[in-house]
């Protein structure tokens, strides 16, 4: 087994997210006894791009985007995240608390900053949302931005770019209760920030092994992330300041169902393109 090659897309402040890369690079190079070399990428694309010129073994990647990277080059979902006990999330269409933005209605023909055209949360399913609506999405903002991180979208709106914005989140089961887990908590967790819609589940994102590699070093890397997940505090804390996630599970054969119907129904009203 030559070097290993784990590729991300920064959700959070690039340069904590490389730090938080190398330490995890440097305790996965420990447990499989093989160099691990960690690439931050720009954005989605590139993401899909490098696992197309196989300069990339394993990815950190929403499933969406792996499904649409799969149909150019064979991937395998190994890993899911769970977070909050869960292993869904949603969308939320937010505005700045400060502004006088209560409904979807308010910030028509606004500035709307999206994530990536490939984006589960940041853009694709607050599409479908606005489509069940009645809305028009592709008609429905004045100005669209494509910020290509959930950091830079919720710097958007809260710098005044943008009107709205679309991130991943958990919403709260009693409406009455306070958001615990959102783009916009990590990037400005003192800031008032309005949630005008939230959208139906997405499957969480996943770590992705490169088709050509063999199964078992496929499964040892897997193991190498579970054990860090398992073993104690410090190995927990290596794996959550790069994925946000408190530990991961093998996905059930069928996990990703839902993220291929939400593809599969973008197309079908012609709400995104192909990657």
């Amino acid at each position: 087994m030559g070097e290993i090659t784990l590729a991300v897309v920064p959700s959070s402040t690039p340069g904590d997210a490389r730090l938080a890369l190398d330490s995890l690079c440097i305790a996965l190079t420990k447990l499989l006894d093989t160099p691990v070399h960690g690439i931050n990428c720009a954005s989605y694309s590139d993401l899909a791009l490098e696992l197309e010129k196989d300069r990339v073994d394993y990815a950190w990647m929403s499933p969406t985007l792996m499904i649409l990277t799969h149909e150019n080059i064979q991937l395998r979902p190994l890993l899911s995240a769970v977070r909050d006990d869960r292993t869904s999330y949603r969308s939320a269409l937010f505005v700045d608390g400060a502004k006088s933005f209560y409904t979807l209605e308010d910030v028509q023909n606004g500035v709307v900053a999206w994530v990536d055209r490939t984006s589960a949360a940041g853009y694709i399913v607050p599409r479908i949302h606005l489509a069940a609506r009645g809305f028009d999405p592709t008609r429905y903002f004045r100005k669209e931005l494509f910020l290509r991180s959930h950091a830079e979208a919720v710097r958007a709106v809260l710098d005044g770019r943008a009107d709205v914005g679309a991130t991943y989140g958990q919403r709260p089961d009693d409406d009455g209760d306070e958001v615990i887990r959102a783009g916009f908590l990590h990037v400005a967790p003192n800031r008032h920030v309005r949630v005008l819609a939230w959208t139906r589940e997405i499957p969480n994102d996943v770590i992705v092994g490169h088709g050509l590699l063999p199964k078992p070093e496929q499964r040892a890397f897997s193991n190498a992330i579970l054990t860090l997940s398992q073993r104690d505090d410090v190995g927990r804390r290596l794996l959550y300041n790069v994925f946000h996630a408190e530990r991961f599970e093998t996905p059930e054969r069928n996990a990703l169902r839902p993220a291929q119907e939400l593809v599969a129904l973008a197309r079908e009203h012609g709400l995104m393109s192909q990657l």
